[in-house]
């Protein structure tokens, strides 16, 4: 099917497939580089909810230092961890995210770890230097990105996590001091962690849309070089193409070498076309000429006072002229591409029992030699003695005779067989 299409669609169905690919190579790299991009950003918003809620939590906790502010019941949403905790959970639920406060030796239950958590604060506590820890897994079924950064203990969080007995009474009446292990912190430890879970719908949601509207725009893109492409194919290609081939076509037509194809400037097509019209205009000077040479040989036949037969080997008659014509009463399109034989009378012996094909195959010289009698046959099958010369020659490979004969007086006993 494909073979049996236009060149111009040919061309245009080679270059959608080609554009095709590269724009799909494109698309794979882009969604690759916006799938890497979106997970970069998602990092970079846990990073940044994370850092809110620490640096909420150290500015609480240096306030308070330098005020000597005493926490109490009363003031209990007011401590470092819990206030930077909720506030951090409200930024974090508008965003679509979740933000907690976890630990490895947790006072709230609400602070205690899952495994991946437990996991994650393992390796930032036996790494002094870690700032964060992040990973693409699964939670209940979904694909998260889990966050987190840690909290070193201050001089503030002591009040609450260091010696026991300094503790305000709230803590000791909220948590029992025989379950509570959240003390005996010192400065710079490892006190917990800023856990987030950022779902990946959300990122992947992001990456899609912008999917979206890049292949929107490459199929544009694309739609508008496939456009482009193939006029231009067919402007600098398959018109001159066309007009060559319907040039050609009226050559064979007519016969005519008149047809030229204009000018397709100098790449490879111009050149075919410059070098078509250079074999049109020498065929038509040779054609000419030829036409002329045909001329001139027909009016010296047609006015010559002697028959001119020509014939070919197989003795098919191809030249009959006007003499011939008035001598043997036959027209010339009766006689063109008949056998030479008709023209023999039964009279002439061996020439008409062999014929003259089988003749001139055994006795070429003989014949060829000097001028012979012989008696033709009329129309009406009457008996005509003619006196015959007789010449061969070869033309692309093929021996055509030429026979000059003239009219003699009825001597039926010098006629040769």
């Amino acid at each position: 099917m494909f073979g049996n299409c236009s060149l111009l669609a040919k061309m245009t169905v080679v270059i959608a497939v080609i554009l095709l690919f590269f724009f799909s190579i494109g698309a794979y790299l882009n969604y690759r580089r916006e799938s890497e991009q979106g997970l970069s950003n998602a990092v970079e918003k846990a990073r940044i909810l994370a850092l809110e809620a620490i640096r909420a939590r150290e500015y609480l906790s240096d306030h308070y230092e330098r005020g000597n502010v005493v926490l109490s019941a009363h003031r209990f949403g007011l401590i470092p961890v819990v206030a930077s905790g909720r506030i951090g959970q409200q930024v974090a639920g508008d965003m679509g995210y979740r933000l907690s406060q976890v630990s490895g030796r947790f006072r709230n239950p609400n602070n205690a770890p899952d495994d991946f958590e437990k996991d994650f604060l393992k390796q930032l506590n036996n790494v002094p230097d870690q700032e964060e820890l992040y990973a693409l897994t699964s939670l209940d079924g979904k694909s998260v990105l889990r966050y987190l950064r840690p909290f070193r203990a201050k001089l503030s969080c002591l009040q609450c996590h260091g010696v026991p007995d300094q503790a305000p009474d709230f803590i000791h009446a909220a948590y029992p001091l025989a379950t509570d292990q959240a003390y005996h912190y010192r400065i710079g430890e490892l006190i917990g962690a800023a856990s987030i879970i950022i779902p990946m719908e959300q990122v992947r949601a992001g990456i899609l849309q912008a999917l979206r509207a890049d292949i929107s725009q490459r199929i544009g893109i694309f739609a508008v070089l496939v456009l482009a492409l193939s006029l231009l194919t067919r402007k600098v290609v398959v018109t001159p193409l066309r007009r060559l081939t319907e040039a050609i076509g009226e050559i064979i037509r007519t016969g005519q070498f008149r047809s030229q194809v204009p000018d397709g400037g100098k790449d490879e097509i111009g050149s075919l076309i410059a070098t078509f019209n250079d074999m049109v205009a020498r065929l038509r000077e040779q054609t000419e000429s030829l036409e002329e040479s045909e001329r001139r040989f027909r009016i010296l036949t047609e006015s010559a006072r002697d028959a001119i037969i020509s014939f070919l080997g197989n003795g098919q008659i191809i030249l009959f002229n006007r003499q011939a014509e008035r001598i043997f009463d036959f027209a010339k399109s009766d006689l063109l591409g008949m056998p030479v034989d008709r023209l023999v009378h039964e009279d002439c012996g061996v020439l008409r029992s062999q014929g003259v094909e089988a003749f001139l195959r055994e006795h070429a010289d003989q014949a060829l030699a000097g001028l012979h009698r012989i008696v033709g046959r009329r129309r009406d099958g009457s008996p005509i003695f003619l006196e015959v010369s007789l010449s061969m020659a070869e033309s692309d490979g093929r021996i055509f005779y030429l026979a000059i004969l003239r009219p003699q007086s009825p001597s039926p006993s010098k006629a040769e067989p």
